[in-house]
């Protein structure tokens, strides 16, 4: 069995006011193909690639990073970890028997292994929410969502999802990012850096991490579209199967 990742786009969403008008609402609609990459070494470091241009409006910052490390394999060379963009979908596998992890960053013109936490330059994300449809899931795995202002100032998301064989939308409120410390006790975190919680109107890089231990050697999901949103009136969902922290937010304001 393989664990697949496909994101079918990450799209731009259009705002009526004035004021959102100025922001930036597309992430990635992965219309920018990238060759697959692969790994079959255990440990070590990403493999890594990036595409992308300055003048590329389909990309947040213009740029897109990919990554694959293989952590655990079978001594099979030819069993790996790979990830791909083609016609705008993002796909990330495992062969049987093997564990790795995946990740996507959008940190500006920055091709190192290492992240630039300030290499979009302060763009101000528009909406309020992000919003991913998961179209399958067979079995759980855990999942990063890192957003960053600068190497001080950051806020990491971790989500543990669920199984689910039919379609549903999972949103995260972006005021769930300052939610630091937060734990539910099941795997829904969030960290922070030690200058506070990311903020969204000053945005430096955002990156994507895919089962970040490699704890799942067989699960597939399948990922559809992820979008910036206005975050809805009763939010009772977040990332990936688990109760919302947008909603675990308003009952703590709430009290």
């Amino acid at each position: 069995m393989k664990k697949t990742l496909i994101a079918a786009a990450v799209v731009a969403m259009s705002f009526s006011s004035a004021a959102n008008a100025a922001f930036v609402t597309t992430i990635d609609l992965f219309s920018t193909n990238q060759a697959q990459l692969t790994d079959n070494t255990n440990g070590g470091s990403y493999v890594m690639s990036q595409v992308g241009s300055a003048a590329d409006a389909t990309i947040l910052g213009g740029y897109r990073d990919l990554g694959v490390n293989q952590l655990v394999g079978d001594g099979n060379p030819s069993h790996v970890t790979k990830a791909d963009v083609f016609n705008g979908k993002m796909s990330f596998s495992n062969d049987a028997s093997v564990s790795g992890t995946g990740l996507v960053r959008w940190d500006g013109a920055n091709s190192g292994a290492a992240l630039d936490a300030t290499g979009l330059g302060g763009l101000s994300l528009g909406g309020s929410a992000f919003n991913i449809t998961i179209i399958q899931s067979d079995l759980g795995f855990r999942f990063d969502l890192e957003a960053y202002t600068n190497s001080n100032q950051w806020s990491k998301i971790t989500l543990v999802s669920t199984a689910h064989n039919t379609p549903f939308d999972s949103v995260i409120s972006f005021g769930s990012f300052s939610l630091c410390g937060f734990d539910n006790g099941a795997g829904l975190t969030v960290t922070c850096g030690a200058g506070g919680a990311v903020d969204f109107a000053n945005l430096g890089a955002l990156q994507a991490v895919i089962d970040p231990l490699g704890g799942s050697t067989s699960v597939d999901l399948v990922i559809g579209e992820v979008t910036a949103v206005p975050e809805p009136a009763s939010l009772a969902l977040v990332g990936l199967g688990l109760l919302g922290v947008g909603a675990l937010r308003r009952r703590r304001t709430a009290k």
